[in-house]
């Protein structure tokens, strides 16, 4: 079963080969398309599994129209075309609500379901969700026990944390609330909420989440090269990792060969934009999501640059497509 996360996986050529590898969810950027194309792409037994974009959950459940909008993986049983399962990230503040929708998506389908306590946005922050459950660890236990007594037990729920709200030794806190609230798995996002992306990753504090729990702890953060991640390994103890922006910049993380790192992203940004084409994106929004990824991109690849200053600004398809061709 997914939720024992195996820890090796055969015939990958990477650092990652003998790792457990998440791709990680994203708000805008990691929808259905991207993980269609990515797990399409990766190489075999590369990617363990995904995790969608987070679906709200406020004082009442999530209608199966919105779940089915940012989780097709549904109608196939939770997992992409090319088999890798994708869990369900909801994200909210109120048990109850979070019980029933979950429990309604594992009932049409979905393979598992992830707690997102960790997004640090202000306006999700402000109507109590993502981060600021970090202030009250008892709180992500009673949320994460009562989402566990919902869904079948064969069924993960996982869920997903920053290092603290703006104290980074709260971590140890946080990790076995969730734990005691019955977490399959638990995945440490090695920034505290105050933060953001700023400064380095803390993998180390990481490790501290790690020691304290009896489940797998996967750490997240700054995983952009195979000698980042497996500085992680040593500082973090960590054998599990979530992989966010490093494919965009780096895609031979998971796919295809690091000597080539640019032609390989063009390649996969002309499938990216073929397959936001078949969806039915308007125009807009396919340049606008070409743009996204080649910005982030740039962040933990340099040689990225000249890439996207090829494509920023440009307005239509047609141009876009040339501009990764040449």
């Amino acid at each position: 079963m997914l939720w024992r996360i195996p820890r090796g996986v055969s015939g990958a050529a990477t650092a990652l080969a003998t790792r457990a590898v998440a791709l990680a969810p994203m708000d805008g950027v990691t929808d259905h398309v991207f993980r269609e194309l990515m797990t399409s792409r990766a190489r075999p037994g590369a990617l363990t599994f995904a995790v969608s974009e987070f679906v709200r959950v406020t004082d009442r459940p999530a209608s199966m129209t919105v779940i089915r909008r940012a989780y097709p993986e549904l109608a196939r049983g939770g997992t992409t075309r090319t088999g890798t399962p994708v869990l369900l990230q909801l994200l909210g503040g109120q048990a109850e609500p979070l019980a029933v929708t979950a429990r309604a998506a594992i009932a049409a389908g979905a393979y598992g379901v992830d707690l997102n306590f960790g997004c640090p946005a202000k306006l999700v922050n402000r109507h109590d969700g993502g981060a600021c459950l970090l202030k009250s660890p008892e709180r992500i236990e009673k949320i994460v026990a009562r989402v566990r007594e919902a869904v079948p037990a064969d069924r993960p729920v996982s869920a997903k944390i920053r290092l603290g709200w703006d104290c980074r030794t709260d971590v140890a806190t946080i990790a076995l609330a969730a734990e005691r609230g019955g977490a399959s798995w638990l995945t440490v996002h090695g920034r505290t909420k105050a933060e953001m992306y700023g400064p380095p990753a803390d993998w180390a504090s990481i490790g501290a989440a790690r020691r304290a729990l009896g489940i797998t702890t996967i750490a997240n953060g700054d995983l952009n090269t195979t000698s980042a991640v497996e500085l992680c390994r040593e500082q973090s103890g960590c054998d599990a990792f979530m992989l966010g922006r490093g494919p965009m910049g780096r895609p031979s993380l998971l796919c295809g060969d690091h000597q080539r790192e640019t032609e390989l992203i063009a390649d996969l940004l002309r499938e990216y934009v073929e397959r936001m084409t078949e969806a039915g994106y308007p125009e807009g929004l396919r340049v606008a999501r070409v743009k996204q990824w080649l910005s982030l991109g740039t962040k933990v690849n340099a040689e990225v640059r000249p890439l996207f200053e090829s494509v920023k600004r440009l307005t239509n398809v047609t141009d876009v497509a040339a501009a990764l061709r040449n």
